[in-house]
């Protein structure tokens, strides 16, 4: 592994990058993603170049001492996607009873870095990890995908939305700050 200015990282190529990236996971892994033909000086440049500001990330990821890894991979998705699905139906079926949303698709997927998200066709992706938080963390999360259905932001009508089945939401989200996918 390269090291730059005692940052040790990682080379990820993709085709599908345009431009030099660098991500630096909660693991305190570090890597820089680059396109194909990029030279590996170009991309030891860019990662100096970015040196303070990935320090600082080190920095931050190390102060998260309380944090709790959650498992992960291809037979974990494929164990619990099941599970996931029937929790996500029966949470949003109780959830939307106060909302009466109308919503697309629901789909349990291995969401890279989120728990949900909302599509503007008014589709609902969750992250099949979901099934390794506590219940009432997975709960806030369906509530929050399912209150952008009616706000499609993070505005305070959002945050009012949200308060209306999850009064607690926001000790709910300091508390998902400590799971680390």
């Amino acid at each position: 592994m390269p090291t730059s200015n005692d940052i040790t990282y990682s080379i990820r190529r993709s085709v599908r990058a345009k431009r030099l990236s660098v991500t630096v996971y909660a693991d305190a892994r570090v890597v820089a993603t680059a396109p194909p033909t990029t030279s590996v000086r170009t991309i030891a440049r860019f990662v100096e170049k970015y040196d303070d500001w990935i320090k600082q990330k080190l920095t931050k990821k190390k102060k998260s001492v309380n944090c709790i890894f959650l498992p992960g991979g291809r037979r974990d998705y494929l164990r619990h996607r099941e599970a996931v699905r029937k929790m996500v139906h029966d949470t949003l079926q109780q959830l939307n009873s106060a909302y009466s949303f109308t919503y697309g698709r629901v789909s349990i997927k291995n969401l890279y870095g989120r728990w949900g998200s909302c599509s503007a066709q008014r589709n609902l992706n969750f992250n099949y990890k979901l099934i390794h938080l506590p219940p009432h963390l997975a709960e806030y999360i369906v509530a929050h995908e399912l209150c952008h259905l009616g706000e499609m932001n993070h505005s305070v009508r959002f945050w009012k939305l949200v308060a209306k089945t999850i009064p607690n939401h926001r000790d709910c989200r300091r508390e998902l700050r400590k799971y680390l996918m």
